[in-house]
This record gives C-alpha cells, structure tokens and sequence, in this order.
C-alpha cells in the first residue's frame, strides 16, 4: 500500500545512526551541547553575577539582544538563501542585508561600548555566504528543515520573552546592591530588572538545546505546518 505524499512526511534521518522522525539521536545530541553550555553559563550567572566576570550580565544582556537580530534576520537571509537565484546574486543579497542589520547591531554595540556583536554578526552572515559559495542551494525537503528551524527560534525566543516578563522571576543573586553595583546602560525591564534577562537566556537556549534533542524540527506532525516549495 502506498502513501501520499502530500499528506505523510518523511523525517529527516539522523547521520550517525540512519533513524528518520522525531526523538532522541546521536546528531541531536551532539547540536544541543553548545545551547545547554550556554544556558548553564546564564544560570551560573544568574545565582552569581559575579563568578564569570564583572561584565558577565552586561554580556548576557547583549546576546540576548544579538539573538533577536540574528532570528529576525535569519527570516530575510534565509528566503536569499534558499532562493533558486545565481550564487553571486545570493552572495549579493546577503551582504546588502547585513549592511542594514548591522544598523541595529550596531546601536546595541555602541550603547554597551563594546563592538564584539558586529564581528559576531558578520562572521555569523559570512558563513552563510561561504555556504553558498560551496554548495548549491537546499533543494526539496531540506528547505523545508531550514524553515521549520527558523519557526522554531521565533517560537523559542517570544515565548521566552512573554513567559519572563509576565510571570514571577526569582532574583537568586541580582540583589539590590548588586543592581547598583552592575551600572547597566539604558532603562527598561531588563536594565531594571536583569534577573529576567538571565532567566530568558536560561528558557530561550534550553528549549532550543531540547529541541535538537528531541528533533522537534524534524517532526512529521510540526514539518506539516512549514509551508513547501510548489512543485
């Protein structure tokens, strides 16, 4: 018996092992270990501000805003990306792209007084670039995979935001005096309340570590949602 196509999908298969679907394999697991590090360097922070360097909640506070360029570009350079254009003219895209982003990196570089997000931002677009120049364009399915990937960071990132500015956050170690001590720049609730901040990085990095473990993006049911290239 055979099944249509247009209703069943088939899972990405994991390198190492050659299982397809959702859950737990080899591949996942080895993604989600720079995500988990990086969410238990926010808890550390979080508990004690201090143990991974004076600055240490003045950097985690500009990932985060990093982060949010990167998803919201990422939506823009992915389409150059998996475009069917000539490598020069995907090439081109990118770079025209993030000139403008780097506008908004940055600003945030300028106001933290510290410009290690524009050169993490542009070595982050050359890759992308150098990926085409390399290799042609995802074709089939694996389009599909980019953009069920990017969905998820959105996910990944507003839910994190809504579910740590509306609901109770512990300050662990963000006391009072430690909030004068920090001397942040700018104003709003991160500023003001930076145990947020941190608790964000904890909810945003973990899922998305849980999600290349589990292979959430790689899931029939979730890639049933990612609209498809017409055939």
């Amino acid at each position: 018996m055979t099944t249509d196509a247009s209703t069943s999908l088939p899972d990405a298969p994991d390198p190492f092992t050659g299982r397809t679907g959702s859950g737990i394999t080899r591949r996942g697991l080895l993604a989600a270990l720079p995500d988990f590090a990086i969410a238990g360097a926010f808890v550390v922070t979080w508990v004690d501000p201090f143990v991974l360097g004076g600055n240490a909640v003045q950097y985690f506070m500009l990932t985060m805003l990093l982060e949010f360029i990167i998803v919201h570009s990422s939506a823009f350079m992915g389409n150059v990306v998996l475009s069917r254009e000539k490598a020069s003219r995907r090439v081109q895209g990118l770079f025209w792209l993030g000139l403008f982003y780097t506008l908004f990196v940055g600003g945030f570089a300028l106001g933290f007084g510290t410009w290690w997000p524009v050169y993490a931002f542009w070595g982050l677009t050359f890759n992308r670039m150098l990926s085409i120049l390399v290799g042609d364009a995802p074709e089939g399915r694996e389009r599909q995979y980019v953009r069920a990937g990017w969905a998820l960071s959105v996910m990944y990132y507003l839910g994190g935001v809504f579910a740590t500015v509306v609901l109770p956050v512990p300050e662990l170690g963000i006391t009072s005096a430690v909030r004068s001590a920090l001397d942040l720049p700018g104003d709003g609730l991160w500023v003001d309340e930076p145990h947020r901040v941190l608790a964000f990085g904890v909810v945003y990095f973990g899922l998305t570590g849980l999600g290349e473990v589990l292979g959430w993006g790689r899931s029939e049911r979730f890639l049933k949602g990612v609209p498809k290239d017409p055939e």
